[in-house]
């Protein structure tokens, strides 16, 4: 039985990199292209089980060639798909992302879809639930509440209507959203803001504080954040307190910056033990 379920949206990218963005009717040469799975809970859930520990994921995909990158994906990296549903009335999410090296930006152009996943037979067998602002809709239609099963984390990139902290033990808002960690002593949980470049802040009502980012060479950040969100959750299935649980994350979500898409640079978990042990020394 996987420890953890992600909750949310898999999609495939089409990424490419250009030195800066074209103006309008301009002709930019890409630096590099490809195509890779996406999406953050497929990426979190892909962290997860690079670190070794045995994750599912529920997921909506189409019964198309997308949809099959992304099953042949998550087979790949060892992630638990009985609860990926494939409907052939729907097209896999697929995006299509600039990223400018330059500006250290990036341009999303996304075509989701807004078919969730059904609630799996076996939601209170999990240790944690990951979702992502998609997944937390799927948690909400499925009855599930913070206190009557697993614990619950949410990766909150963009504002969810209805959505309280407190709903959640592991609470990590964009700083778009938020950068008041303090959240955490009023409704006793554990909140964690990823701020780039200034690295991360916590609290969970005893420990707070700043962490910051490993310096690392940065191809692109595109997915860190996931990856962050998944190394967290990780970290805390292994018992270690928010503040190794950030160091951790920090350290897995920089080295994944090492790549163009979000998630081939993602690091083993020998990898990282490596990377920290040479910290250390």
């Amino acid at each position: 039985m996987a420890r953890v379920l992600c909750v949310g949206v898999a999609s495939l990218d089409t990424i490419v990199l250009v030195d800066k963005y074209p103006a309008a009717d301009e002709r930019v040469i890409a630096l590099d292209t490809m195509r890779a799975a996406g999406g953050p809970a497929m990426t979190a859930a892909v962290t997860i089980a690079r670190l070794g520990v045995d994750v599912a994921l529920s997921c909506v995909i189409g019964d198309d060639e997308p949809g099959r990158f992304i099953f042949d994906t998550l087979k790949r990296e060892g992630i638990d798909t009985k609860n990926v549903i494939v409907d052939p009335k729907i097209a896999t999410a697929i995006g299509t992302i600039v990223v400018s090296k330059s500006e250290e930006t990036r341009a999303i152009m996304a075509r989701p879809h807004n078919t969730l996943p059904s609630k799996p037979a076996n939601t209170n067998d999990y240790q944690w639930l990951h979702v992502d602002h998609f997944g937390v809709r799927a948690m909400k239609n499925w009855g599930v509440t913070r206190g009557q099963g697993p614990r619950i984390s949410i990766d909150l990139g963009y504002s969810v209507p209805g959505v309280s902290p407190g709903d959640f033990d592991l609470y990590v808002p964009s700083e778009k959203i938020t950068t008041d960690v303090s959240t955490a002593v009023r409704d006793k949980n554990m909140v964690v803001v990823s701020q780039g470049r200034e690295g991360s802040s916590f609290n969970d009502g005893i420990e707070s504080g700043v962490v910051p980012v490993i310096d690392t060479e940065v191809i692109s950040t595109l997915g860190a954040g996931d990856v962050f969100h998944g190394a967290l959750v990780a970290a805390q299935v292994w018992g270690k307190s928010l503040e190794e649980s950030v160091h951790i994350a920090t350290i897995v979500a920089g080295l994944k910056c090492r790549s163009l898409d979000g998630q081939s640079g993602i690091p083993t978990k020998a990898e990282l033990d490596a990377y920290m042990a040479g910290v250390r020394h």
